[in-house]
């Protein structure tokens, strides 16, 4: 029965990929139609593959508002944290139906957050963006949870007790300035590579001047004019600065953009190439690591288990909300496809993974909620 539902999903998917590739050069609304149409389309081949296959372990599989609705008060649900691109929006389109049920869960008294690897943004960029982009006046900064932030508080936690009060810690940051911001909002003096020149000679290395103060941290967020200067810059300070931290704010492999969900190299691809040539391993800040769920907790006095994270990622969203002890809710309009929620289904007794474990609940969208 499994290779007769692989079979059908292979057919189906054809089918869809003609239908995304039509789409992409279409309107914004015809774009994010599509994706809700595509997220039904999954969840109905979801539910006929866990129609035929027996597993211990099955996620709950949602497809109505009420359905979703009776979850949240059976499990006494009173806070959400969401993902963003993938889960309210995909680049920049927004999920049918994001703005009213973001609004009727905060008129429910339940408490709303957005959660983010994106470290381009700080908290107050972030929030001016999901104002703007879902129609909503009445978000807040506290509500935004962004990489950049986690990074900065764990700056603060462990370098400010320990260096003295006459000097700022030194932070070489590769990343936006939305990223610099928030970690110089914290109390560091911050500095990063912005020479003209995306290269670096072997005899350009050699003459490099590099700075004589102490860096004490390099930061690493998603930099879209990364170039081997950079990188060998990192490097060279993380050789000068042996006790220097390194600091990842996430290491996500990709994102999707576009109708057709195209992979755009994410920031773990930065991360990855800078451990290799330095030999050091990141402290990683964002989802899913266990540093954000300790923030997060103690910044808003959250009770995990009656909360429910809502992604579109196994590795970074569902993980995250899994290991911090939340629920968990995996939507079908981001990065998960079907094929790897039937490949984890077959694993530790339809459990998945460790790296990328199935969630409590499945549903098309978020709209749902």
């Amino acid at each position: 029965s499994f290779c007769r539902t692989t079979q059908s999903l292979y057919t189906k998917k054809a089918n869809w990929r003609r239908i995304l590739a039509s789409s992409s050069s279409s309107s914004t609304n015809d774009i994010t139609e599509t994706i809700i149409r595509k997220s039904f389309h999954d969840m109905q081949v979801i539910q006929e593959y866990y129609g035929t296959e027996k597993s211990i372990f099955v996620p709950q599989l949602l497809s109505k508002k009420a359905d979703v609705s009776s979850y949240l008060k059976s499990n006494e649900i009173n806070a959400v944290l969401f993902d963003c691109d993938g889960v309210l929006y995909r680049g920049s389109d927004v999920i049918p139906n994001a703005s009213k049920s973001l609004s009727n869960l905060m008129k429910q008294g339940i408490k709303v957050f957005f959660v983010t690897n994106n470290a381009g943004s700080n908290r107050f960029q972030l929030c001016d963006k999901l104002s703007k982009l879902l129609h909503l006046d009445n978000l807040t900064v506290d509500q935004m949870v962004t990489s950049s932030y986690s990074a900065a508080k764990y700056l603060q936690r462990e370098l400010l007790p320990f260096l003295s009060v006459q000097r700022k810690p030194r932070i070489h940051i590769i990343g936006t300035s939305g990223l610099c911001e928030e970690i110089r909002n914290a109390g560091f003096d911050v500095d990063t590579t912005n020479d003209a020149k995306c290269g670096m000679s072997r005899e350009e290395l050699a003459e490099h001047s590099f700075p004589q103060v102490e860096t004490d941290a390099i930061v690493v967020g998603l930099d879209n004019d990364f170039n081997y200067r950079k990188l060998c810059i990192a490097n060279v300070l993380l050789q000068q600065n042996p006790s220097a931290l390194l600091v990842a704010t996430n290491e996500d492999a990709y994102d999707l953009v576009g109708g057709d969900a195209r992979h755009l190299p994410g920031n773990g691809a930065l991360v990855k190439a800078l451990e290799y040539c330095s030999q050091r391993k990141a402290v990683c800040v964002g989802k899913p690591s266990p540093l954000l769920a300790e923030l997060i907790r103690d910044d808003h006095n959250l009770e995990a288990s009656k909360c429910l994270f809502v992604g579109d990622r196994l590795d970074t969203d569902i993980r995250f909300g899994q290991e911090s002890e939340m629920k968990s809710a995996l939507v079908l309009t981001g990065c998960t496809t079907v094929d790897k929620v039937v490949q984890m289904s077959q694993i530790n007794v339809g459990r998945g993974t460790k790296e990328e474990p199935l969630p409590t609940i499945i549903m098309p969208h978020m709209g749902l909620l």
